[in-house]
């Protein structure tokens, strides 16, 4: 048994966990990771025989509540997500991606408009993911009229241009709808404010 699996130490670890919940995962992990290496490395220093030894070496690295307290103060705040950011970001996408199919010009500013998607803290990757495919969309209807000659038989655009260009245009903004719902849902309480 490593000196990590001592009901003591685990015991110490735990309440750091518990008091550092307020952490990001990611730097409750690496604040967990640190503080292992740190009970070895004391352990290693002076070997603790009992109970009672090891409760010394862990009362010298310090109290858990205090260490969380420590990691807490340390950790940055969330960059910050305003509502008319946000709105603007999505009304972008929603409008330019339609627009580059009748104006390809207008494919720079959907390049910074996902760009920027890309940025911006609020969403996960799987929804910025989804949001990029729904403005691109549009796109395939450009590509599609410059490689399918208008009078290309047994294809059938004629009957399916109304469906195709409906689903062009509502698809943006369906990705916007969903992305919106998604920055709420993700933690964005401020983003009422």
């Amino acid at each position: 048994m490593t000196i990590t699996e001592h009901p003591l130490v685990k015991n110490y670890l735990a309440t750091v966990a518990r008091e550092a919940a307020g952490l990001s995962p990611e730097r409750r992990g690496e604040l967990l990771a640190d503080l292992e290496e740190h009970i070895a490395v004391a352990f290693a220093e002076e070997p603790a025989s009992g109970d009672d030894g090891i409760r010394t070496v862990l009362a010298r690295l310090g109290d858990p509540r205090t260490i969380a307290a420590t990691a807490l103060g340390e950790e940055r705040p969330a960059p910050q997500a305003s509502q008319g950011r946000t709105l603007a970001l999505l009304g972008l996408l929603a409008v330019t991606g339609p627009l580059t199919a009748f104006a390809p010009p207008l494919g720079i500013v959907l390049i910074g408009a996902i760009w920027w998607l890309w940025t911006v803290p609020q969403w996960r990757s799987r929804d910025k993911a989804i949001g990029t495919t729904a403005a691109l969309v549009p796109l395939l209807l450009l590509v599609a009229q410059w490689m399918i000659p208008a009078g290309a038989p047994g294809l059938g655009l004629g009957a399916l241009f109304i469906p195709f260009t409906l689903a062009v245009l509502a698809l943006p903004a369906a990705a916007g709808v969903y992305l919106l719902r998604a920055a709420r849902r993700g933690g964005m309480a401020r983003f009422g404010a």
